[in-house]
């Protein structure tokens, strides 16, 4: 297996909606890393969660990708890769999007950084990095953090709004805008996507698309997706994004198995 990389997402892929793993994936995951697979995760948290969630596996990857591949760090802790969003669009960026009287929390490399403290059942990271600093917008515009990601709390109106501010002050297509969600806006690089991430660490590995394996499970996942023809949909992915994988299985567990049917095959 020392020629295969499986690369997978956490929330709603190699976790469950209890954040928590099944014992089968479990297993199938722990033999694969035992006879010399390549596993990375690959997720929108910070690393301190994937770094958490490997601790609990009991095994560690030899890279992590964080911030939906705006982060990559290999096994020992150094920086494979760190993409900020380009200083010059700070200014117009902050005017953008803290103007709008909206709830804005910008990550760095290592911190998430809110304007006020959370409520304790608000917190959904597995250690929680966050830093509170009250006029954000300020300390950002001073330089004392290098942003990865704007993460903005609304509704469609306002996010509306904020990207029509965007695109008439810096340009359309400079920086990533994103809905993530009803409620959640993104702004990060646009050099910045998962698929990206993933291609980097097969060009580090020496591994081909044809041994390369990548499971998800939303929008974010699919820059993956296109990497290889053995790109994989779990658990509650929506049809739109099972219709983009090459196949749909229900866990991390049953790729793996797939993966072992498929080395047999070409013995």
């Amino acid at each position: 297996m020392n020629n295969v990389l499986l690369v997978c997402d956490l929330d709603g892929t190699l976790l469950d909606s209890s954040g928590q793993i099944d014992q089968l994936s479990f297993n199938k995951i722990k033999k694969f890393c035992e006879d010399g697979g390549h596993f990375v995760i690959c997720t929108g948290r910070m690393d301190t969660d994937i770094q958490y969630v490997e601790q609990k596996l009991g095994f560690a990857g030899e890279y992590r990708i964080s911030q939906n591949g705006a982060v990559i760090k290999d096994k020992h802790n150094q920086s494979i890769l760190l993409e900020t969003i380009p200083s010059e669009f700070i200014p117009k960026l902050n005017h953008a999007i803290f103007t709008k009287g909206l709830r804005t929390e910008v990550s760095d490399e290592n911190n998430r950084h809110f304007p006020s403290p959370r409520k304790p059942e608000e917190v959904a990271e597995f250690v929680d990095s966050s830093k509170v600093i009250e006029d954000l917008a300020t300390y950002i515009l001073a330089g004392e953090i290098n942003p990865t990601v704007y993460l903005t709390f609304g509704n469609e109106k306002a996010f509306k709004s904020i990207k029509l501010a965007i695109n008439e002050s810096l340009g359309a297509d400079k920086v990533t805008v994103i809905q993530t969600s009803p409620y959640s806006l993104e702004v990060f690089s646009n050099k910045v996507s998962k698929g990206k991430a993933v291609e980097l660490i097969q060009q580090k590995l020496g591994v081909s698309s044809n041994n390369l394996y990548v499971v998800g499970d939303a929008e974010s996942d699919v820059s993956m997706f296109t990497l290889t023809k053995h790109a994989y949909a779990v658990q509650e992915a929506e049809r739109a994004i099972c219709e983009k994988a090459s196949y749909y299985r229900k866990t991390v567990g049953d790729v793996v198995a797939d993966i072992y049917q498929k080395k047999e095959e070409r013995i």
